[in-house]
């Protein structure tokens, strides 16, 4: 017997999956970009 796949439990984590990827990302980038300014002044 399958078990039934929660729909609403597959859709938060793949909410909370794209909310940690897209902080990950964006801190890396604030940092480069941070870094490239530091280097241009």
């Amino acid at each position: 017997m399958k078990r039934k796949i929660n729909k609403k439990k597959v859709y938060e984590l793949i909410g909370q999956a794209v909310v940690c990827s897209s902080l990950y990302i964006g801190s890396i980038i604030f940092c480069y970009w941070g870094f490239l300014q530091g280097m241009t002044y």
